[in-house]
């Protein structure tokens, strides 16, 4: 570790990004003289960044008209609009058991059955027999001939708990904290392993044990640190990542070869309807917790004790999960429109205000690498705005949010990340995929130096 760290630190920022960029691509790169801008890295390897599209649950949908189904169709769809990498649940601790040996075909449940498919990203998880180690395998496949790259991750503390079955859900949140790293460790070099054998291990840019590491939900640092360790003894040709939604460099393990970041810059815009109802500590049992949005809510409410007993004798998902699942539940269609219009206003009067904190998120972000990791690719994972209602289009029709968009795009590139998604909601599931794809076109444009 020592010696690996003092090489990062001879590295210029532009050395260091051609490096990076060179192994996230599959490319060799040698270092050269220090050039004056460092965004035109890029360019000097012969290879694009990564300009990502969050695929979380793209292996998950499979069913009859599943908008995932056929992945052919997809990641095609995906380069028409400039996207050359997908970041998605890899099934890591799901796909194979303790033992070593696949899993194969398993069930899925919705998360709160009746009640979950409103929030971007949810409306297709609606359960159902799936071998996700075949999934992925079809999808690098796919991948591999459009030469698009994957970035592996596991939610599974955080979010993919939700849908798995009693008997594997019960195995995996029953691990004691201090076994979590090294399970999923083990878990993800079985995954790689199997793709390895297939000839398809070089559609991985790079991978995560977990997303947006935390003490909480995974365990210390120093069992992140030795789980690293592990993999990068067994696939030194990967690069494996640190994916992290803020700053605690307590959680920085310093063996990582990749940074991931979250910057959501834009999602306090829907404080107008959200208020303090789902991180706060109102009972929403009670009429006047709401009252202040009443006019956007349905009459006939679905009580949030509803919500609640929809997962009644499951694991319980996280309080702010339930919460904002219940609001969107109960958004009213036709109080939607007076609601766009507002959040609509308040973006275009705060316009200034949302830039700055696209640029000041990737300024610290690169002042912290230099710090702690100096030298290692940064890559934007997840960003923007996430998780409204799918039926609100106001930020699809926005030029004033692609304008923000697109500026923290171009804030990526000029700091010199290697990958960066235009947002989260950036995949097919997504209605921005089908109705404006230039937009998404514009704003990889943009973050690949195709668009000034």
């Amino acid at each position: 570790m020592k010696s690996d760290k003092q090489r990062a630190i001879s590295l210029t920022r532009r050395e260091a990004l051609r490096i990076g960029l060179g192994t996230l691509l599959g490319t060799t790169v040698a270092t050269g003289t220090r050039a004056a801008d460092d965004t035109r890295a890029a360019d000097a390897t012969g290879q694009e960044r990564l300009a990502i599209s969050f695929w979380i649950w793209a292996l998950w949908d499979t069913g009859p008209n599943r908008i995932v189904r056929d992945f052919e169709v997809r990641v095609a769809e995906a380069v028409e609009r400039g996207f050359n990498c997908f970041r998605i649940e890899g099934g890591a601790g799901i796909t194979h058991d303790a033992t070593g040996r696949p899993r194969g075909e398993l069930e899925f449940y919705p998360v709160l059955p009746g009640h979950d498919l409103l929030t971007r990203g949810q409306q297709h998880m609606t359960g159902g027999r799936i071998d996700l180690l075949k999934r992925l395998v079809e999808l690098c496949t796919v991948a591999k001939r459009y030469n698009v790259k994957l970035i592996l991750s596991s939610w599974y503390y955080l979010h993919t708990f939700w849908f798995t079955d009693k008997n594997v859900t019960a195995e995996l949140l029953g691990l004691p904290l201090e076994k979590r790293f090294m399970v999923f460790a083990r878990g993800l070099d079985r995954i790689l392993d199997v793709l390895k054998q297939r000839g398809l291990a070089d559609t991985i840019a790079t991978a995560e044990i977990f997303n947006e590491v935390s003490p909480r939900y995974h365990g210390r640092t120093v069992d992140h640190e030795e789980a690293l360790d592990f993999l990068q003894t067994r696939h030194p040709d990967i690069r494996f990542s640190l994916d992290t939604d803020n700053f605690d460099t307590s959680r920085i393990p310093r063996n990582a070869r990749v940074w991931t970041y979250h910057s959501y810059y834009l999602w306090p815009i829907y404080g107008l309807l959200e208020q303090d109802l789902i991180g706060g500590d109102k009972d929403l049992n009670d009429p006047a917790a709401y009252a202040p949005i009443r006019r956007f809510l349905r009459r006939d409410l679905v009580p949030f004790q509803t919500i609640l007993d929809s997962r009644a004798g499951r694991p319980p998902i996280a309080r702010d999960w339930y919460r904002r699942i219940w609001l969107y539940r109960n958004l009213d269609p036709n109080a939607m429109p007076e609601l766009e219009r507002l959040l609509q206003e308040d973006l275009e009067k705060r316009i200034d205000e949302f830039k700055q904190r696209a640029t000041d998120a990737v300024k610290q972000l690169v002042k912290i690498r230099d710090e702690v990791l100096p030298g290692i690719p940064l890559i934007l994972g997840e960003g923007g705005s996430y998780c409204a209602d799918h039926r609100l289009r106001w930020e699809e029709r926005s030029d004033a949010y692609w304008e923000v968009i697109e500026h923290a795009a171009r804030a990526y590139r000029e700091h010199g990340l290697v990958g960066a998604v235009p947002r989260t909601n950036s995949g097919p599931e997504d209605p921005v995929w089908h109705e404006y794809p230039e937009r998404l076109q514009r704003a990889n444009a943009v973050f690949l130096g195709k668009k000034p």
